[in-house]
């Protein structure tokens, strides 16, 4: 296995993701709801990851690596068609609020930071929700358990908020100027 490939980084990337998933059901199924899962859980885990060491030949350490390594790509579209999906309903929202309050600057720019903490904020829970779809789909599961804190939507949804609100800004003062 030649790790500088992208495919070689990729291969490893899914088998270690099989690996896991498959030692999460494992724990699941032996040992729901008991104080030994955590322990259990990374043994069989343990063991996996080094049969797929052996397997291509390489040190367990960096089966581990693969296995939280996200696919930058895939997050990077995610985050990027749910950005280009949130500046379209902001660019709708702000029109709404402007014809609303034609002629009233101060009420207009009131209502627009209203509505962006609003917007923003089920902007970053919709944002959440497909990420953790699309999740579930790369990883052919539906059982995600701790994986789901890997998920850049959740590990950053406070930055991902507030670039919500500077977005909504910008495309209200945008709508404004075009009056």
């Amino acid at each position: 296995m030649d790790l500088t490939k992208l495919s070689d980084r990729r291969h490893l990337r899914f088998d270690a993701a099989t690996a896991e998933d498959m030692s999460i059901r494992w724990a699941d199924t032996h040992f729901s709801h008991r104080p030994e899962w955590d322990r259990k859980q990374g043994e069989c885990m343990q063991t996996l990851f080094q049969g797929i060491a052996k397997d291509h030949g390489i040190d367990v350490a960096v089966v581990y690596q693969s296995g939280v390594e996200r696919d930058p790509f895939v997050d990077a579209a995610v985050i990027f068609s749910f950005g280009i999906l949130y500046v379209f309903v902001a660019y709708i929202v702000t029109g709404r609020i402007h014809r609303r309050f034609y002629g009233e600057d101060s009420s207009y720019w009131i209502m627009t930071f209203t509505m962006a903490i609003g917007v923003s904020l089920v902007a970053v829970m919709v944002g959440i929700l497909g990420s953790i779809v699309i999740e579930t789909l790369r990883l052919n599961s539906v059982h995600l358990s701790y994986r789901m804190n890997r998920i850049p939507f959740r590990q950053h949804w406070a930055m991902l908020f507030v670039c919500g609100l500077v977005i909504f800004g910008l495309v209200a003062l945008r709508r404004s100027r075009l009056r």
